[in-house]
């Protein structure tokens, strides 16, 4: 894949959560609509969104083989996406 030199594959470019993938504005807000996060998350990182909402459903971030994509967003690194990925939400490629 060709990627912009400013962008490392270990990087997280999204997110897959409930068998769709969402960029991180667009998980912020499906998570708000699924009343898992407040709105105040909008301001925030999207990884602090993450850690609190984990940490409020006794989540464990650290081991994804702990719960499912149906429970929580699993990051989505670069390396993993295919061309032509896009949000399933706003529909921005990845």
């Amino acid at each position: 894949m060709n990627r912009p030199p400013y962008r490392r594959s270990d990087e997280i470019t999204a997110y897959t959560y409930q068998a769709d993938i969402y960029c991180p504005a667009c998980l912020i807000e499906t998570l708000i609509a699924d009343g898992i996060a407040a709105p105040a998350a909008r301001d925030m990182p999207t990884d602090d969104v993450l850690e609190q909402c984990a940490d409020a459903l006794a989540i464990n971030r650290d081991d994804d083989t702990t719960y499912d994509t149906s429970e929580f967003p699993k990051p989505v690194f670069l390396d993993w996406l295919t061309p032509g990925d896009t949000c399933t939400s706003c529909h921005q490629p990845l």
